[in-house]
């Protein structure tokens, strides 16, 4: 008789590097539970998945079985050490299902809006064919790319092309195989259809949904969050958005390169201070820190500290872009206005708002610079200073 159930295999020992987060993202709230909480619903929901094993790195296995136990899976039986691959926590994983389970599901747990009626489709594929992919046709026209020029070699036709996702479902054995090969000869796949495939076995495709979505970047949990709250029949999730300001004011030296929005502007004096002294940058951190509620520029970065002596600013500015998305922010607009009687900074306008843009890691529509003087009047007017003020916008989104 077929196999008609399956051990989930669920490789969880990623990092957040991508959504701004020294955090494992599986671990970060979405919609009220972990991302990995999502993924391990689904999977306990489907009637054909008979066991589940988690693969985390060693000092998330705590972590990891208490986010298990909160969300009542009960199929869970076992949390293995996670590789530095995935590829590699896989392996380790698979080694853990017990050869009573002929048919193993491997499900990414960055994937947590997987159905369960999915999960079941795949599930029967495989037991007809041996191997399944949940997969999506691609909509999108491609190009393949020359990557030392940057130019379009051909237009690759779509009709046959679909778009991997999880789960992916294997007879045991041919997956044990599968790995065993790639890691005798050091061969990293994208997925673990290509290492079947490599045997020669064929995999039959599911079709799934573009809501299956893959968390990655800070965009994926904003989509995410739609979607679930959709399902829950709530409508979209609307962002509180929070605004913070900033001022910096230092005075004018001579012996000093002039510094403004990370560019370095022709003068015959430059600003005083501890780092570069770049006042428009300085206002923006603390325009970032001020609407994220994370402190201000003293406090992380203090002029007594020898480290931040001559310091390029836009190491404080790209801190400053990280502690919002730390706090699951997105950097809407930042809007800068220099006060200073001379030179004019018209013509470096555009090179500031780009360095600006790419220390925050935004689309440089996002950033504004502007300039105007005080006709004369205080220390600016007199041209012994300079000052700036600054306006960040940054959205939170409901992801708690």
């Amino acid at each position: 008789m077929r196999a008609t159930r399956a051990a989930a295999v669920v490789p969880a020992a990623g990092r957040g590097e991508r959504v701004g987060s020294p955090q494992n993202k599986l671990l970060l709230p979405l919609a009220g539970s972990p991302v990995l909480a999502h993924a391990l619903r689904a999977l306990e929901s489907c009637p054909a998945i008979a066991a589940i094993i988690v693969a985390a790195r060693p000092e998330e296995h705590g972590p990891v079985a208490a986010v298990a136990r909160t969300a009542g899976i009960a199929k869970l039986t076992g949390i293995v050490p996670g590789g530095e691959t995935r590829q590699e926590s896989v392996r380790r994983a698979l080694s853990a299902v017990p050869a009573a389970h002929p048919l193993v599901a491997v499900h990414d747990g960055a994937r947590p809006l997987v159905t369960p009626a999915e999960v079941a489709a795949c599930v029967a594929a495989a037991a007809d064919t041996g191997a399944s992919v949940l997969a999506v046709p691609v909509t999108d026209t491609l190009k393949e790319v020359d990557p030392e020029d940057g130019r379009v070699r051909r237009t690759i036709r779509r009709e046959r092309l679909w778009a991997a996702q999880t789960p992916q479902v294997f007879r045991r054995d041919w997956l044990l195989e599968a790995h065993a090969r790639a890691a005798a000869q050091g061969y990293v796949a994208t997925d673990d259809c290509d290492l079947v495939e490599r045997l020669g076995h064929p995999v039959a495709v599911v079709p799934g949904s573009l809501e299956n979505v893959k968390i990655t970047g800070p965009e994926d949990f904003r989509r995410a969050e739609r979607i679930l709250r959709e399902r829950a029949g709530e409508g979209p999730a609307v962002p509180m958005v929070r605004v913070g300001s900033g001022y910096d004011a230092h005075r004018l030296v001579p012996g000093r390169a002039l510094v403004l929005g990370g560019v370095r502007v022709p003068y015959d004096r430059g600003l005083a201070g501890h780092s570069d002294a770049d006042v428009l940058i300085h206002a923006l951190v603390d325009a970032l820190l001020g609407a994220a509620a994370a402190g201000d520029i003293g406090r992380l970065f203090p002029s007594s500290d020898p480290a931040h002596k001559d310091a390029d600013s836009r190491i404080f500015l790209r801190r400053a872009a990280e502690c919002v998305r730390e706090r699951r922010m997105e950097i809407l607009s930042v809007d800068a206005t220099l006060v200073a009687q001379e030179p004019k900074i018209a013509p470096f306008v555009p090179e500031m708002r780009a360095v600006i843009a790419a220390a925050l890691g935004v689309p440089v529509e996002r950033v504004s610079v502007k300039a105007t003087t005080t006709d004369g009047l205080d220390d600016t007017g007199a041209g012994e200073g300079m000052a700036a003020h600054a306006v960040a916008t940054v959205a939170q989104h409901a992801m708690e």
